[in-house]
């Protein structure tokens, strides 16, 4: 019974390095190739032993608009992030404190929150294109963060509702009778037992802000695209830089990756405990 333990045991370990090993080896493809010549990183065969170059990673950045496509992804996830969460609460509140949560204008608005999450983007990016076509917000950011703060709203509401449907009712009735009204109740009782809550939505929402494609790839142009949008460039009928192309990957990986492991344990704290103390 117990070499069964320990042979059950090894194979769970065994299956838990074979998984890792497979989720890093593109990462560790992703880097290796970037460091090479553009000889080696083109070469059919595989080529393991090379000197580290870091010519493609200026390249991508001056050349390739990196530097630039940092910048608009930056300002776009952070702005969209905070409308969201501006947005998102007192849309959370309406539908839980406000409206009782088993009301019928509670659940109408939240079942049109869920079906516009789960709409596929294409169908919304041509009323969204020829709306911003219409009033000149194609070909720059404005329009693409307008769309981001939309799903970045419809990401706060899921959230932060999902904490305070359990926020006692009977401490928004009290600040009522004190005369607090509804915007004083919110922002002294309700916000600072959601801190944890808004903090995970604004890391989540600035995620996806900066991954997202498709919209960036219809809205934007020139010097207004985003990190995603930046990197499909470098693919072209003519032919691949591997090498060019592979860096300005890890370019615009390297930083949410390294935002998401210092703010990991916070964002676990937040949705882990900030609901109502």
């Amino acid at each position: 019974m117990k070499t069964r333990r320990n042979i059950l045991h090894t194979l769970r370990v065994a299956a838990v390095y074979v998984f890792v090993i497979w989720c890093i080896l593109p990462v560790v493809w992703l880097v290796s190739t970037s460091l090479k010549s553009d000889v080696d990183a083109f070469s059919r065969e595989p080529v393991w032993f090379f000197v580290p170059q870091f010519g493609s990673y200026v390249s991508a950045w001056v050349d390739g608009g990196m530097g630039q496509a940092m910048v608009v992804s930056a300002v776009v996830a952070i702005i969209s992030s905070v409308v969201g969460i501006v947005v998102g609460l007192p849309l959370a509140y309406l539908t839980t404190q406000v409206w009782p949560p088993e009301s019928a204008w509670s659940a109408r608005v939240t079942l049109a929150i869920l079906l516009l999450t789960t709409v596929p983007p294409v169908l919304t990016l041509t009323p969204f294109y020829r709306a911003f076509f219409g009033i000149g917000l194609t070909g720059n950011p404005v329009g693409l963060t307008i769309v981001h703060s939309f799903y970045a709203i419809l990401l706060a509401v899921l959230i932060f509702r999902s904490f305070l449907v359990a926020f006692p009712r009977e401490i928004r009735e009290a600040a009522m009778i004190d005369g607090l009204g509804e915007w004083r109740t919110l922002f002294r009782c309700v916000l600072p037992n959601v801190w944890g809550a808004a903090f995970a939505t604004f890391v989540l929402a600035l995620i996806q802000s900066w991954n997202e494609f498709l919209y960036a790839l219809v809205l934007t142009s020139g010097d207004s695209q985003t990190v995603p949008v930046t990197i499909a460039g470098f693919l072209s009928f003519f032919g691949t830089n591997w090498a060019r192309l592979t860096a300005a990957g890890v370019i615009g990986a390297l930083p949410i990756v390294i935002f998401a492991i210092i703010v990991r344990k916070h964002m676990a704290r937040g949705l882990s405990f900030g609901g109502v103390k």
